[in-house]
């Protein structure tokens, strides 16, 4: 008869985390459902514009109230002693491939809906559907052939990432920005004429009327100091990227004593990735409805391939350093790799945004056309695939491992029809130490 495990710490920290964060999410979804519809009734002489917004933000909280609670659950469950079913990671992807076909007519269904007058009501859960088809699909390519986490701790990583990961990265978010903010302003202090204009800019700015030709006065004059550059450089492509790929696999940290393998380390990183990518994209279409957000909808995807990418390889070098405390050099090339992906995606990203001109070096070659074209733009797709290309190519390379580790261990069984079924479950000792270490979270 086997011994009771008392819950231990890491059980009372993700029941509170998990517990209060469902609560918040969820008490946030009511009352902004309350808002959103009573701005859409016409009878109580609220303003209409905001009503889609308020809508799209309570579909949103309702969402990661959910899982949340779906994580809570799968912690409180008594673990069950189940061999690991590789043809459910099968089934899962090809489910997950199949959505994303639904999702591109899905696509031209959210351009037709967001221009109706029904916006406001059926726009939001097509958003929260448009922005979690594609973080599936990922997550699920990520961990394709690696069924390597014990049942329900998925759901357990995305609901911490959604409950700790994200409010701590935002928060120190803000405090980053004040910090920008207060270095710019002392500087703007010592260039009394680019603070004049710029004063008198804010003075007579209605954004109901924004004036395009000064407004780009202000952004050439602003870009042609480099200092500023520099600074914004360093915020965006520097400080950014260092402080979230470092928060990013926060989740994977309340684990690190089960020992988990470098496949448990990517599927956990991808995993937290995915959430992280997921939470900024709902939260750049809570303002879906006025015509752009469709844009947003297929845009980000690259952010998440990004988030996703990054974080799973930053969660393969960490686990592989908590495994054998000698990877050092893992640990670090893959925090590099991460931060160099993202800080490259976050440059070119913001070189986009500004119109090329032939003067610009490198560039002035490139024949004029009527309309600007900035050749940068062709940056971020390619940038795109080589995140998609690192994550299918990590994931073949620990499924050729996993295939090679089996083979030295069973060499007799190789060959054999349960060779196939065989190669991603773990020991019997290794599977009952995760069932251990689930029931004792």
């Amino acid at each position: 008869m086997q011994a009771k495990v008392e819950p231990g710490w890491r059980f009372w920290l993700l029941a509170v985390l998990l517990g209060g964060g469902a609560a918040l999410s969820l008490g946030t979804a009511l009352l902004f459902l309350v808002l959103g519809l009573a701005m859409a009734a016409p009878l109580l002489g609220l303003p209409q514009g905001s009503a889609g917004s308020f809508l799209n933000i309570a579909f949103t909280s309702a969402f990661v109230g959910t899982v949340m609670l779906v994580g809570l659950f799968w912690l409180i469950r008594p673990p069950v002693a189940t061999a690991a079913e590789p043809a459910a990671g099968q089934r899962r992807l090809a489910l997950a491939s199949l959505a994303m076909l639904i999702w591109l007519p899905l696509v031209g269904l959210f351009r037709v809906v967001e221009s109706s007058a029904l916006a406001w009501l059926l726009l939001p859960p097509l958003v929260v559907i448009g922005a979690v088809i594609p973080a599936w699909f990922l997550i699920e390519l990520a961990r394709r052939g690696l069924n390597v986490l014990p049942r329900g701790r998925s759901w357990q990583i995305l609901s911490v990432s959604f409950a700790l990961t994200i409010p701590l990265t935002l928060l120190l978010s803000l405090v980053m920005l004040a910090v920008f903010v207060v270095v710019l302003g002392v500087y703007l202090n010592t260039q009394p004429q680019l603070l004049a204009d710029l004063q008198r800019f804010f003075e007579q700015f209605d954004p109901a009327d924004v004036d395009l030709q000064q407004l780009e006065l202000i952004a050439n004059q602003i870009l042609a100091n480099p200092v500023i550059v520099a600074l914004l450089i360093s915020l965006v492509a520097g400080v950014t990227p260092l402080l979230e790929e470092l928060l990013k696999p926060l989740a994977l940290w309340l684990y690190a004593g089960d020992r988990l393998s470098p496949a448990q380390g990517f599927v956990g990183g991808a995993l937290c990735g995915a959430a992280f990518g997921l939470w900024e994209n709902l939260s750049a279409l809570a303002g879906a409805g006025n015509g752009g957000g469709v844009l947003i909808l297929v845009a980000r995807i690259g952010s998440l391939l990004l988030h996703t990418t990054a974080t799973a390889i930053f969660g393969w070098g960490l686990a592989s350093f908590w495994a054998q405390r000698r990877y050092w050099g893992r640990l670090v090339g893959s925090y590099l790799l991460a931060v160099g992906l993202h800080a490259f995606w976050n440059l070119f990203g913001v070189l986009s945004a500004v119109p090329v001109t032939p003067r610009l070096p490198l560039l002035n070659r490139l024949p004029v056309t009527d309309q600007t074209f900035n050749p940068l733009w062709l940056v971020l797709p390619g940038m795109a695939l080589l995140n998609l290309l690192l994550l299918v190519w990590m994931n073949y390379r620990l499924q050729r491992e996993a295939q090679t580790a089996i083979r030295l261990a069973h060499p007799s069984q190789t060959d054999s029809p349960a060779a196939g079924t065989a190669q991603n479950q773990p020991a019997a000792d290794e599977r009952m130490e995760d069932i251990l270490s689930n029931r004792n979270t």
